[in-house]
């Protein structure tokens, strides 16, 4: 089983999701909309995530929704991620919008925390200077030990591995997912010994799927490691 936790709708090409599904890539996905780009409106908010739940509806059992959130919009916001999680979501998008250890961004952590939900947040390390309100690593880290009885994703090794396995390093309910960064030889190795296995998830963010599937299937890894990247610790993380 193959379980893709990280996955977007309405976002570069439309039918990535779909051909996942339908070529059996991946048995289970895990999406989001970012309609409305980096600050989206309240009515940006409700379109994203009602085509999200449209996908749930298409296929049942295999889509994992994402409530794609602004902190900067207060309770008209939470109120629409309330909506979501009542829906069925099991997760939180946390992108640009703020950034991640904002303290606007509490309240909707604390709903996602009352339901179970997990915080999905967008992470880069970039040379040529972050957008406006683009997390490292670090500030999800700090975000997480806020609520430590939260469970959050890093998104793709944080956008450097390196420093993704760093700031997730001793952050026990701070996941870290695999897709995005360059594959260089002991990146997945090293998240592991910084990070744990237990704590890493299988995911693409809309990359070639065997490009990204390639880098845990060429690591150094039992054959049991690779089990709980690809599928086992999202079964637990979404209580499958």
């Amino acid at each position: 089983m193959i379980i893709d936790t990280h996955l977007h709708v309405d976002f570069g090409s439309p039918d990535v999701p779909k051909r996942f599904l339908e070529s059996n890539l991946s048995d289970i996905i895990c999406i989001s909309s970012l309609i409305g780009g980096a600050f989206p409106s309240l009515a940006h908010l409700r379109a994203a995530n009602d085509s999200v739940l449209r996908w749930m509806d298409q296929y049942p059992g295999r889509v994992i929704g994402f409530a794609y959130v602004n902190p900067r919009l207060g309770e008209e916001g939470v109120r629409e991620l309330e909506r979501c999680l009542d829906a069925g979501m099991k997760g939180v998008k946390l992108w640009v919008s703020v950034l991640a250890d904002d303290p606007r961004v509490d309240p909707l952590v604390e709903v996602a925390q009352n339901a179970g939900a997990v915080v999905l947040a967008h992470a880069w390390v970039k040379t040529r200077g972050q957008l406006p309100f683009e997390s490292r690593p670090q500030n999800v880290a700090h975000l997480a030990r806020r609520f430590p009885q939260t469970r959050f994703m890093l998104a793709h090794f944080g956008g450097e591995w390196e420093t993704g396995a760093k700031a997730a390093r001793g952050v026990p309910n701070l996941f870290v997912d695999t897709s995005g960064s360059l594959p260089e030889a002991d990146m997945v190795e090293v998240l592991a010994r910084n990070v744990g296995v237990e704590r890493m998830l299988f995911g693409t963010d809309n990359a070639d799927f065997h490009y990204c599937l390639g880098k845990i299937l060429a690591a150094n890894l039992t054959d049991d490691e690779r089990e709980r990247i690809l599928c086992g610790n999202a079964q637990d993380l979404f209580r499958l």
